[in-house]
């Protein structure tokens, strides 16, 4: 019955409730949806492939904080990476995972190797509601900048960290 009413929406329709259920965290309920025809297969494959690398991506960064699973990078409310290596390409793919973080209230990021783009590569993919619970940002050793700096106050401007009431920069 739920693939009739499927089939009954248009390509458009279909992937754009696809693209709704994509979580980099926890891809199974998109990949599922993707599965309920063979004309959504079809419609949903490069996007699906796409998920796969994010959520890839996603995993290798909750590995570097020590954690063994994107469940647990979901749910964590405390994440520290210190020292670990992360690149600007980590912090932005950080940045995109904002919204699927919403537990996370203590984020801490002391990582010289991140480079003079870092921040400002984590504060441009952060979007509208990102990090809801997010209360301290600790940015410990990180170069921010002025595009840092200028990109964080947007991603404040556009609604990303509601909740926060600490940034450190030290």
């Amino acid at each position: 019955r739920a693939a009739m009413a499927l089939a009954a929406l248009s390509g458009d329709e279909q992937c754009i409730i696809f693209s709704q259920l994509c979580n980099v965290l926890d891809p199974g309920v998109a990949v599922a949806f993707g599965s309920a025809s063979n004309e959504l297969w079809a419609l949903t494959q490069a996007r699906r492939q796409q998920l796969r690398a994010d959520h890839e991506a996603a995993t290798a960064l909750g590995r570097k904080a020590g954690l063994r699973s994107c469940k647990e990078l979901r749910e964590a409310k405390k994440v520290e990476w210190h020292k670990k290596g992360l690149t600007a390409a980590d912090l932005a793919t950080l940045g995109t995972l904002g919204s699927v973080l919403p537990a996370l209230e203590m984020l801490t990021l002391i990582e010289p190797t991140a480079g003079p783009d870092g921040v400002h590569q984590l504060a441009e993919k952060l979007g509208a509601g990102a990090l809801p619970a997010l209360a301290l940002l600790n940015l410990g050793d990180v170069y921010v900048g002025d595009a840092g700096a200028s990109a964080l106050a947007a991603a404040l401007g556009r609604g990303a960290l509601p909740r926060l009431k600490l940034l450190s920069l030290i």
